[in-house]
């Protein structure tokens, strides 16, 4: 069930604004990651192993280094999110000796040492996946940006466009305000509509700025996943310096199932 966004309440600073979050309001599935011992090669989770088919070549990057698994949905498990899959398995790799963690900021959609793969069907066989992982590297610490085994929970939810989002201003034209006026309203803005945590759809966050900002031809783009940093007693998932990581995709592509041109994007503090 969708958890809807009360705008009846909004403060009196955001109340101009009122027409512009309504009309950019974005359905999303915001995800909780949970530390789990076993799960199945299937499962939806962060990091882990990952379901691979005996018949289909295991991603490796451009110097046939395997990949390790960030994150994998599986979305018979997941609330149905618009446009997005309602069955397969999509799966997120990066370089696991890379401390770039598999990007290439100059070309964000070159899946050398990351890849993107999306399975449609999927097959919970044992006997024709892939279970020795024993090929895999070891991974030295902090070379990836998480650490453990983390089962998933998913909440449908919907948000307006983010701060960071470049877009932001086409939704909330308003007279600037000045000063403490301004600070304030940015301030109460991001209390009631932050875009933190790990999500796939809706609106992206950054720490320092969107990579679509200056750049036309990828305007269009909009977030197919995000993960953010995220330490507590029992979740170690550290984007550098407190950072976040998004990957990004055409709509039609998203439609079309075709993950071939995803942007991938980091940024940290």
């Amino acid at each position: 069930m969708m958890q809807h966004i009360d705008l009846s309440n909004l403060p009196e600073i955001l109340k101009p604004l009122e027409q512009g979050i309504q009309s950019s309001l974005k359905s999303y599935l915001a995800i909780e990651a949970k530390p789990a011992a076993q799960l199945d090669l299937w499962q939806s989770k962060f990091g882990g192993l990952p379901y691979s088919p005996l018949d289909q070549p295991y991603p490796v990057d451009d110097e046939g280094s395997p990949l390790v698994l960030l994150a994998q949905f599986n979305f018979a498990e997941l609330p149905t999110l618009e446009n997005f899959p309602d069955q397969g398995i999509l799966q997120f790799y990066i370089a696991a000796d890379d401390d770039l963690y598999g990007a290439d900021f100059d070309q964000p959609f070159k899946q050398d040492s990351f890849r993107v793969v999306y399975f449609e069907e999927v097959i919970r066989d044992e006997s024709q996946l892939l279970t020795d992982f024993g090929f895999l590297p070891q991974i030295p610490d902090r070379l990836t940006p998480i650490t453990g085994q983390y089962a998933l929970h998913a909440v449908l939810k919907q948000a307006p466009v983010s701060l960071s989002d470049f877009s932001f201003s086409r939704w909330m034209l308003r007279e600037p305000y000045s000063g403490d006026e301004n600070d304030q309203f940015y301030e109460i803005y991001n209390e009631q509509f932050g875009s933190t945590g790990h999500k796939l759809g809706g609106y992206p966050f950054f720490t320092q700025a969107d990579p679509r900002e200056y750049d036309q031809d990828i305007q269009d783009y909009i977030l197919l996943f995000q993960m953010d940093s995220d330490y507590s007693s029992d979740v170690d998932i550290m984007w550098g310096d407190v950072g976040v990581a998004n990957f990004f995709i055409r709509p039609e592509d998203l439609k079309n199932r075709d993950f071939s041109k995803v942007l991938y994007n980091w940024d940290c503090s």
